[in-house]
Order: C-alpha cells, then structure tokens, then sequence
C-alpha cells in the first residue's frame, strides 16, 4: 500500500461519499486507502462510510467508542494504516483532495513532512469575511512566535508524512489538541518540511466543530508545546520580570505627577508611561540583555529602537485582544454564564502575554541583535537531523546556526 488517507468524522455523513468519490478522482491510478476514523457520530456518519465500505474495498472505517478527540482519531487511523505514507484531510470537503499528488511528489523527493497551506503563495483562504482570516492569522501567528515555526500554515489540519517516522513519535504524543500537527512537529523535528498551496473550500454539509472550548484547547496546547520547546527561557523570564517592574513604576510615576504637578488625564499617563518605558530600557540593557548591552551613544540609539519596538508589541497586543474577543463571542460558551467583564480580562491576558513575547522577540532581534546560536532556537551537542546541510536547515525554516554543530529546534 503506497497512500493510506485518513480523515477524521464527527457528524459528517452527508459528505462521506462526496470525499470518497473525490480521492478517487485525485488518485486514479495509485494504490491507496482511505480511513474514515469516526468518533461514533449521532448522525451515524460509521454506518454511511461502512455502507461504501462493504462497495469499495479501499474504503475502511474505524468507529471509535471512546477517547474520541481529533487529534486521537487521526492518531488512530495513522497507527491502524497499511500505507508506507500517511494523510490526514477533514472529510467536510474543505481540504482540496486534488493536491494530494503534488503533496506525495515533494514527499517522495525527500521532503519528511508536507503540509497543505492556504498561505503559501497559491493558496487561498477562500470566501472567509475579514474577521475569520484575522482569526486565523492571529491563531498562526501565536503559534509561530510560541513554537518558533516559520511556516506559512502551522495551523494546517491537511498533511502528509511517512509511517515509519509517526510510529517513531507516536508514544510520545497525547493527542489532546484541535491541531495535531503541532504536536507532531515539536515532537519529531522534522529535517525537511515543504508546502503545497491549495484553496480552502467551503463547507456544504453539517456544521463547522469551531467552537469556545476548541479555541481555549489551542491555548493551552500552544503554552504546554512551548513549555516542552524550552522557548521560554531565562532570558525571557527576565524580561518579562522587567515589564512587572515598569508596572510599579508607571504607577508611582503616576501618582507623584497627579500629586506634584497639575497634569491630569492622557498627558500624565503618556510621561508615567515613558518613564517606566525608560526604566525598562535600562533593566533590560544591564541585565536581560547584558551579554549585548549598548554604551555610549549607543545608548539612545538602543533607546529608540526599543520604544519603536515596544510599540509594535503595543499594536500586536490591542490586535490579539480584539481578535480573541470576536472568536470567543461568535460561539457558545457551553452551560456556564460567563461573565462579560471575566471574559474581556481572560482575552485581554492572553493578549498580553502574547504582545509580551512579541516585544520580546522584536527586542532581541532589532534591539540587541545577538548570535543565533546563543538562543533558544537551538540546542547544543546535538547531531543534526538527515545530512544537516544548510539547504535541509533552510528548507525547514528553523532559526539556527549550521556551522555551529546545533540541532534546529522548531
């Protein structure tokens, strides 16, 4: 068996047929399977697909009577495939069966992953309104700067790679999250990682699975994939120990001029607020970043930069709140009255701390620039992975020195 397709359902009967009959027109000449991994559908999506099964042989169903979770689906029919290679697409026909061949050609060139992108030069988000793509840009750029991928769709559920190297990682994943394509980048380092664009569809049938607890899941996946990256580290933790700081003194700094002078309103909080700016700078000048500190005149120039940046983490950061607010409020927040106010803060910190990291990013690269071998990107002593030449480096898009002996991280 050369392909093995393997589309998680939930509640997608009336497009079972639909997707089949389209892989068989994406693959007429190709020795494949297709594996609908159903999470036991009310609307009996494993008795539609077990129907076409007794038809088409090359159509199987796995009905899945507990754990169910996309992620552990998908998991499941990788581990039952037969293929040497493995896909997973949803089965709402919004994935373009159509570009599986080109995904499998970059695979069997040497690629170790391949994922369908809408971003990719090509490829397109479809009919989404400006809300929905600010969504998603905002949800892949999350998981850019907290995983430290530089893929064009992190947030793909559409991708291709072999068995063998699934099989490897696959006691080391918990297939908790809404995207399992994260998990299994972090967890098997991929060498070579390529992109195939393709149009996202629209849905026809059933109903999308989007939802507040899927939005929250993605979070705390994120945050637990950071933790395990080790792409929060000393140096970050200082920083952000900084900005605490800059609170304590944008406060004070406040209160005396309130007290002390006759400023009132936006021109007391806009000087409070530069002098904590300044107090920051300086911190972080003599201990976050003491490895690269400026002296002399470089002092001012590093100051500017670092307002500039600051302010672009400010923008990042008043983006991320007014995009998680519209996310959570078009779905239903499930049996529990949440508050509005309690809802506005918990948005209004993870907006924060990803402006935070942002600031964090932007500072230490344009601010105090440094090697990239000193940072987190990369881990030492380690060989790299495939023939570790710069090109399988490149093509992977990880930030690390190859000359240094270091394995790129993601």
């Amino acid at each position: 068996m050369k392909l093995s397709v393997i589309a998680p359902t939930f509640n997608e009967r009336e497009n079972i047929r639909a997707l089949v009959e389209q892989v068989q027109d994406a693959l007429p000449d190709m020795l494949y399977e297709i594996i609908i991994a159903d999470d036991d559908s009310p609307d009996l999506t494993w008795q539609m697909a077990q129907e076409i099964s007794a038809r088409d042989p090359k159509v199987r169903v796995l009905r899945r009577t507990r754990n169910h979770g996309l992620g552990r689906a998908v998991m499941e029919g990788f581990t039952a495939a037969a293929g040497d290679i493995v896909a997973c697409m949803d089965a709402d026909l919004q994935h373009d069966p159509s570009v599986l061949p080109k995904m499998l050609e970059k695979l069997t060139r040497g690629a170790d992953v391949v994922i369908g992108s809408r971003y990719a030069t090509g490829g397109s988000t479809g009919d989404w309104n400006w809300f929905r793509r600010l969504g998603s840009r905002l949800a892949t750029m999350m998981a850019r700067i907290l995983l430290g991928v530089k893929l064009t769709d992190p947030m793909s559920g559409y991708f291709m790679m072999r068995r063998n190297d699934f099989l490897r990682v696959h006691p080391s994943l918990k297939g908790e999250g809404f995207k399992i394509l994260l998990e299994v980048l972090v967890k098997l380092r991929p060498g070579a990682i390529e992109e195939v664009p393709y149009r996202f569809r629209r849905r026809l049938n059933g109903a999308s699975k989007l939802s507040s607890k899927v939005v929250f899941q993605y979070v705390r996946q994120l945050w637990e994939l950071a933790q395990l990256r080790q792409l929060l580290p000393a140096r970050f933790i200082r920083f952000v120990l900084v900005g605490c700081t800059g609170i304590v003194v944008n406060l004070a700094a406040m209160a005396l001029l309130l007290k002390l002078t006759d400023w009132r309103g936006w021109v007391a909080s806009v000087v409070a607020s530069l002098i904590a700016n300044l107090n920051n700078y300086g911190l972080n000048n003599v201990w976050t970043f003491s490895d690269r500190a400026h002296r002399g005149f470089g002092l001012i120039k590093g100051y500017v930069s670092y307002l500039l940046m600051s302010t672009v983490g400010l923008g990042i950061t008043t983006a991320s709140y007014i995009g998680l607010a519209w996310t959570v409020a078009q779905f239903p927040l499930g049996k529990v009255d949440w508050n509005r106010l309690g809802i506005a803060l918990f948005c209004q910190f993870l907006a924060i701390a990803l402006g935070t990291f942002s600031n964090y990013i932007l500072n230490k690269g344009v601010t105090w620039p440094g090697p990239a071998r000193n940072d987190v990107h990369c881990a030492e002593n380690l060989p790299f992975l495939n023939s570790g030449n710069t090109q399988t480096v490149a093509k992977a898009g990880f930030d690390c020195d190859p000359s240094s002996g270091q394995r790129p991280l993601l």
